[in-house]
């Protein structure tokens, strides 16, 4: 069945069965399809490689208040601006940024990347939107992962939680921030003109109990945002998870500033909601600054060689990516 076809039908039975929730979702996606279909030819943002840049840290899902809330912690963000990002979710961002306007730039350029959306995207080609659409006219130049000098997906590594099943009852892996961390060194260190290291926190699951204490996530730490969402824990309480989820990768980011050479920017894909527009999380297709205003924050790197990772890796076997998607919430 087409997404036309299933887009159809769904919206059909929602006025026939006066089903609100499904109009009102069927409404969205026509919605979504024609912005995409706009900003896939126009993206509205900036994108990274239009700045300059030899490493570009990705924190996922990171506001730009929440950086500024722990800048006094950190000595590299000593001044945190902001941009617009291109996408309100990763898949948007990825399909926005690497595209073929930079294929120059992109054959010098390595991406580590913690995020299923670079191998969703990138690797097996998928395009936004995956949902149901009565008419998506997008016009995308997104390039393909052998366009990339380098490409590492971290999910694939045998590596420290690797496998998050008795942890993080949701999430299908945990990636700690510091073998991200040793992955991008090594990377750095094989002169590539450019790195591009994506981490996945500050966003969901909230894992820095379990990576600093060896503890089994809560219910609201693996799914804070259903939490919120259920009224099973309020905005105070989750917000100071997402914040040392925040610390967790910064502190690994620290660690990356003393073993890499070269100008840095840290941002982000995209910001998250705390209850702006009554939503928790981020939604494809959604100009609202919390999701479109990323931090912008340019220091410097330099390789001391603290930090000796292991130039090798290998390879598990790993849940199809569109099922780890769907253990992340989105689909």
């Amino acid at each position: 069945m087409s997404h036309r076809s299933k887009w159809l039908r769904d919206v059909t039975s929602g006025v026939r069965s006066l089903d609100h929730r499904e109009i009102a979702t069927a409404a969205f996606y026509a919605y979504d399809g024609l912005f995409l279909s706009l900003t896939s030819r126009h993206p509205l943002g900036t994108n990274v490689f239009e700045r300059e840049w030899n490493v570009l840290v990705v924190l996922d899902a990171c506001r730009t208040d929440a950086l500024r809330a722990v800048a006094p912690e950190y000595a590299f963000l000593d001044n945190v601006g902001e941009i617009w990002s291109v996408g309100s979710t990763s898949g948007e961002w990825y399909a926005k940024t690497f595209v073929d306007d930079y294929h120059d730039l992109l054959a010098e350029t390595a991406l580590i990347s913690a995020n299923p959306y670079a191998e969703s995207v990138l690797v097996n080609g998928n395009r936004p939107p995956s949902h149901p659409h009565p008419f998506n006219f997008a016009d995308w130049g997104t390039v393909a992962d052998s366009d990339l000098a380098y490409l590492e997906l971290t999910r694939h590594h045998d590596r420290p939680f690797a496998d998050g099943s008795t942890v993080a009852l949701h999430s299908s892996t945990v990636q700690d921030p510091s073998y991200v961390t040793d992955r991008a060194i090594v990377a750095g260190r094989k002169g590539f003109e450019r790195v591009v290291v994506h981490y996945f926190q500050p966003h969901r699951p909230f894992i820095h109990n379990l990576i600093r204490n060896n503890t089994p996530m809560t219910a609201v730490e693996d799914r804070p945002y259903d939490a919120g969402r259920a009224g099973e824990a309020t905005i105070d309480e989750i917000w100071p998870l997402y914040l040392d989820n925040l610390r967790l990768v910064l502190d690994s980011v620290e660690d990356l500033l003393e073993n890499i050479d070269g100008a840095v920017a840290l941002t982000a894909d995209h910001g998250e909601l705390f209850g702006e527009l009554g939503q928790y999380g981020h939604f494809q297709s959604i100009p609202h600054p919390k999701l479109k205003k990323v931090p912008w924050v340019k220091t410097t790197g330099t390789d001391t060689r603290t930090r000796q990772p292991d130039p090798d890796f290998s390879i598990r076997k790993m849940d199809d990516v569109e099922k780890q998607l769907a253990d992340l919430g989105y689909r």
